[in-house]
C-alpha cells in the first residue's frame, strides 16, 4: 500500500512516479485523467481457461500497461526505481542510492529483460 503523499510537493519526475507506482498496484491515478469506466470492477487479467478461443476481455492490464511503458519511457528506468523505494516501499532516497550504487540494480534489470546471466 502507497502511504499518503502531498502530491502538491512533489517535482514532475515524482509525481510521474508516483502515478507509476499506483498503477503497478492496480490503481488508478488521476493524473492521467478520469478514470475508464468501470476500471475497479475488471479483472486484472484473463485467466480464462481457453482464453485464445475465446471472445477477448477488457481487463485492468490492457489498460495500465501502455501507461506504465510510457511513464517509463519519459521519466527513465532509475527514477521509477527510486519512485518505487520512495512511495511503495516507504524507503528513503539515501538507501535507494546506497542500493543503487551497488550495481544490484543493472543485475535486477537484466533479469527482468529477460537476459541469460542473471
Amino acid at each position: 500500500m502507497i502511504k499518503p503523499v502531498d502530491e502538491s510537493k512533489l517535482n514532475t519526475i515524482d509525481r510521474l512516479g508516483l502515478a507509476y507506482c499506483r498503477l503497478c498496484g492496480w490503481q488508478w491515478d488521476e493524473l492521467l485523467g478520469q478514470k475508464p469506466p468501470g476500471f475497479d470492477a475488471l479483472p486484472n487479467f484473463d485467466r480464462r481457461k481457453h482464453r485464445v478461443f475465446r471472445k477477448p476481455m477488457q481487463t485492468k492490464y490492457e489498460i495500465i500497461t501502455p501507461k506504465i511503458r510510457a511513464i517509463k519511457t519519459l521519466i527513465g528506468q532509475a527514477n521509477t526505481s527510486r519512485c518505487w523505494w520512495i512511495f511503495k516501499l516507504g524507503r528513503t532516497e539515501e538507501e535507494w542510492r546506497a542500493w543503487y550504487s551497488t550495481g544490484e540494480y543493472e543485475r535486477l534489470y537484466k533479469c527482468c529483460e529477460g537476459y541469460r546471466e542473471c
